[in-house]
């Protein structure tokens, strides 16, 4: 059961549900060790928005469920670029408003990011 305990977080990263049921579960779990934000999850979570799947202002949600969750940890290589993600999409009152345009625009730089990675990789 030990080995379960961190699972609604790591649900919660990537975003597998309902999302009021997994900020809830999270919230109320007891989590034994840390979950890791990578540049696939906020991939995966702007594309929900893009496809019509989620809500901007799901996204918002996510965003700070995830920013305000002590146990979400940045993937270190990417932290500036992720800390940056999260603070922008969940605090649309301090930055803009999580809309399409903002939505396609996040894509295109955590992408131009993972392909500068695997080009970099494959020299």
């Amino acid at each position: 059961m030990d080995a379960n305990k961190s699972l609604p977080l790591e649900d919660l990263v990537r975003w597998h549900g309902e999302l009021s049921e997994l900020i809830r579960e999270a919230r109320h779990s007891e989590l034994t060790s840390p979950v890791t934000f990578r540049r696939v999850h906020a991939v995966s979570a702007v594309e929900k928005v893009t496809a019509g799947l989620a809500t901007p202002g799901q996204l918002v949600d996510w965003g700070q469920a995830l920013h305000f969750e002590e146990q979400v940890d940045v993937e270190e290589a990417h932290r500036d670029l992720l800390t940056r993600f999260l603070v922008e999409i969940s605090t649309p009152e301090l930055f803009e408003s999580v809309t399409s345009e903002v939505c396609q625009r996040w894509l295109r730089v955590l992408r131009t990011s993972m392909a500068s990675d695997a080009e970099a990789a494959g020299r």
